[in-house]
């Protein structure tokens, strides 16, 4: 371990195991796994299907058609290991402490966090850095082979028992889709203030979390009865192979200082001098759902479709450092909000609430209020526009994934509603690309301040575990947008929420109010002046204003209370207002623009766009584009959940998607063939685990050839030879069960002999079995599976071929048996049939006679 205090973390799943979602998908699974949320939500094609005995789905298109996608590769939540974590230290702790309290259970509290018992809540300063997963190259191999994907889980049936009987009940037969043992998942975290710590915190540290680890034997559903056996191993600095106590004087208390220390005294900075402002982008990718500006509605909290400024300035301040944060209360440097960027790179700004679409069709703009009288359209109540450029009213809808969590009470060992019981996620997905912009006074800051910025951030809610991580690039961009000066009217665009306050100094969403912080602003900039007058009536059909309202609710972490409600004038809003005193200079616009307007401006409130070429033109004079949902399609209902595959019976229209994970653009990976370069070999991460599910994924696709070719009676000749009788058939079932080739090759041999007595088997048949039993190559090419499709490692099929060689040969010849009784019977039927019915008719001529 380092002085950031971070660790490498690895879980070999012991047994089968599941991590759940809570959700089930009729026809397939009624409890599904939890998968990889960066790489799901695409429809399913029908493709060709097929399930071995474990209910592995099997997508091959071998008949022309498109490959199906690959599902997401399971994943050990972190909130979940963190659950299961905290036990095992608990345990430890009590077991130290020989009691429910003392020093190691203030370690407990300090690592994974507290309850609030008056005071404020402490944060955990234990930190998991995302899910648990595959390898990277693994995961990345997977889904440029569906099949082998598909082979990491199966369906594990199970019924509901009768107390009172002690049989299955009726309707009861449930099936559930389980993870494969054997596998090995990784990750990441560390100790938040971990170099603040002297030597002896840190030993404490790393001994109750090595405890923990080496003490946590099960995880997922049902790790009470078997499922989720597995062992955790931790590695780095100060974890030993070997678990060994602290002597009892160097166990030292965690730190007791305040959770949120602010400084007394900030750094004091001087007033910029220079006129304009320096920017940066901020073009932020999000590696890990992100929370943010969540509303609470019941048990569901909802994330909005960016992250608000007021999200990024703590990190942003933290990064700058120095004077940064007296820069942000004199209003010298600002956050924008990070809005999603269009599929063709484009930045994105809150749709206008004068623009239009038709009722029903929210994916065409059709119209613009305040350009001109509009006869029909429904007015846009969220999403992001293209405000200028080649896509210019392209309409972006982020993607948006949703996952159920719950709180456990340690007594029942269950959710309960006192606690936080279960509870739903909805959160911007993985994959999704914002842009915002931070805004400083020109020379307030030492050249190049905009590197800093650059690197991994955790934003939003629930930033500790698998929410909030986004990698953040940083770049210096020219002043924004200069328009021409200023005319009789003046039409403004809210970029992001605006506070404002009445003459009492209520919080209000009049237009006057606004009028004024407006007049304040220009005044500020330059144009003392310059007076505003509403327009709140229509002109022409046009629409002067087309306002909304919105609250933001947070919650002040140092004082552990809630912060008052923020209530103010919606993003998108329009307003028109009549200028006197006029005209306004280009350069009080400009700044205007770059300062805001009203309240908090430094989080980025009161962001306003003036006569923009949006509101000014209609939408014909500028083209129209239609809504992008394809990859950025919110999900609605459901849990974070999988790719599967519909039944047969069920058309690609009703069954497209199990909600609850997003594919980003980025990560799309054609099902195509893989070069031989990039296969896992011996000795990589992920070669063992790929192992299995290469395994796996052959075992299906034997079961699924042989069902094919004990079908058709042309192919099953060749294994199963006409005119022998089937006493001596059935002892090929004995023979192809035997482990030595050499001891199943004599026992053929001495079933075939020439003997009198009984038909000879065909000397021809005879080779063919032979072949079957002693050489390789035989089967294969009689089953002839997509080998090249069914591997992920370099030396995967010559390993397999080998290994499989015998249950692949017992599999094809106990089908082909099986099929030619069947056959034989059917047709004795048949015979006694048409016999029984030849003597009745010969009995009745008799006797008429």
């Amino acid at each position: 371990m380092n002085e950031t205090g971070s660790f490498a973390i690895s879980l070999f799943m012991v047994s089968d195991w599941r991590v759940g979602t809570g959700t089930g998908i009729q026809g397939y699974a009624d409890r599904l796994v939890q998968r990889d949320g960066e790489e799901a939500n695409r429809p399913v094609l029908p493709g060709n299907r097929d399930e071995d005995a474990g209910g592995a789905v099997r997508q091959d298109g071998l008949d022309g058609t498109e490959v199906s996608p690959a599902p997401a590769a399971p994943i050990v939540p972190a909130k979940t290991l963190v659950g299961v974590w905290r036990d095992s230290c608990e345990l430890a702790a009590h077991a130290l402490d020989s009691g429910p309290s003392g020093v190691w259970h203030d370690w407990v509290g300090f690592l994974f966090g507290g309850r609030s018992d008056g005071n404020a809540p402490r944060p955990a300063a234990l930190v998991v850095e995302g899910p648990l997963r595959f390898p990277v190259k693994l995961a990345r191999l997977l889904r440029a082979r569906p099949q082998v994907a598909w082979a990491a889980t199966f369906r594990k049936p199970g019924v509901a028992i009768d107390v009172r009987t002690g049989t299955a009940e009726a309707e009861m037969l449930r099936f559930e889709e389980m993870a494969r043992a054997g596998v090995t998942l990784t990750g990441r975290g560390r100790i938040e203030g971990f170099a603040e710590l002297d030597q002896g915190q840190r030993d404490v540290a790393v001994a109750l979390l090595g405890a923990g680890a080496r003490l946590l034997e099960g995880i997922g559903g049902k790790r009470r009865r078997g499922s989720g056996r597995c062992t955790m191993t931790v590695e780095g600095a100060g974890f030993a192979p070997v678990w060994s106590m602290p002597s009892p004087e160097r166990v030292v208390p965690p730190p007791s200082g305040p959770a949120y220390a602010v400084a007394d005294r900030p750094v004091p900075v001087s007033r910029p001098t220079r006129d304009g402002w320096e920017r940066a982008e901020l073009v932020i990718t999000v590696q890990e759902a992100v929370l943010a500006a969540a509303t609470v509605l019941g048990n569901v909290v909802k994330g909005a479709g960016h992250i608000p400024g007021w999200c990024l300035m703590p990190e942003v301040a933290r990064r700058l450092g120095g004077g940064a944060h007296a820069l942000v209360r004199t209003g010298d440097l600002l956050v924008t909000a990070a809005t999603p960027q269009s599929a063709g790179g484009a930045r994105t700004l809150p749709v206008p609430k004068v623009l239009v679409h038709e009722k029903g069709k929210p994916g065409m703009v059709t119209g613009n209020r305040m350009a001109g009288a509009v006869s029909s359209g429904k007015p846009y109540r969220g999403g992001y526009v293209v405000p200028d450029g080649e896509d210019v009213h392209e309409v972006v809808d982020p993607p948006s994934m949703l996952r159920m969590h719950n709180s456990i009470r340690d007594d029942v060992q269950r959710p309960t509603r006192d606690i936080g019981g279960v509870y739903v996620y909805r959160a911007l997905a993985a994959g999704t690309v914002l842009r915002a912009e931070v805004r400083v006074r020109a020379g307030a800051l030492e050249e190049g301040w905009e590197e800093r910025l650059n690197g991994r951030w955790r934003v939003g809610r629930s930033s500790k575990d698998d929410y909030g991580q986004v990698e953040v690039v940083a770049r210096p961009v020219a002043g924004g947008r200069r328009a021409a000066e200023g005319g009789d009217l003046l039409r403004v665009w809210l970029l992001s929420e605006l506070l404002v306050r009445d003459q009492r100094l209520r919080p209000s969403t009049e237009v006057e109010d606004v009028k004024r912080a407006l007049e304040q602003a220009l005044a500020k900039a330059g144009a003392p002046g310059v007076s505003l007058t509403p327009v709140t009536e229509r002109r022409d059909g046009r629409v002067g204003v087309a306002l909304g309202v919105h609250r933001t609710e947070s919650w002040h972490r140092g004082w552990g209370l809630p912060r008052p409600t923020l209530y103010g004038l919606a993003a998108g809003s329009c307003l028109t207002f009549e200028v006197t005193g006029g005209p306004i200079a280009p350069d009080v616009l400009a700044e205007v623009r770059a300062a805001g307007v009203g309240e908090r401006r430094a989080e980025g409130f009161g962001q306003v766009e003036l006569d923009h070429d949006l509101l000014l033109l209609p939408v014909e004079a500028a083209g129209s584009h239609g809504i992008r949902s394809s990859a950025a399609a919110s999900i609605e209902g459901g849990s974070s959940g999988t790719l599967t595959v519909a039944p047969d019976d069920v058309s690609p229209t009703e069954f497209a998607v199990v909600p609850g994970e997003v594919l980003s653009a980025a990560s799309q990976v054609a099902s195509a063939g893989t070069s031989a370069t990039e296969f896992l070999t011996q000795g990589e991460d992920g070669y063992d685990t790929a192992r299995i599910f290469e395994r796996a994924a052959w075992r299906t696709e034997i079961h699924r050839a042989c069902e094919r070719i004990k079908g058709d009676r042309e192919q099953r000749s060749r294994v199963v030879p006409a005119g022998v009788p089937s006493t001596q058939l059935n002892a090929l079932r004995e023979i192809v069960r035997e482990p030595s080739r050499e001891r199943a090759k004599s026992r053929l041999l001495w079933l075939t002999r020439i003997r009198a007595g009984r038909p000879d088997w065909p000397r021809e048949a005879v080779t063919r079995l032979l072949d079957l039993l002693t050489t390789p190559d035989p089967v294969w090419a009689l089953l002839a599976l997509p080998e090249e499709r069914l591997v992920v490692t370099g030396d995967g099929v010559a390993t397999l071929r080998a290994e499989l060689h015998g249950e692949a040969v017992r599999v094809l010849v106990s089908a082909c048996l099986a099929a030619h009784s069947r056959d034989e019977a059917a047709g004795s039927r048949d015979r006694t049939t048409r016999n029984g019915a030849a003597g009745t008719v010969t009995a009745t001529v008799g006797s008429e006679r």
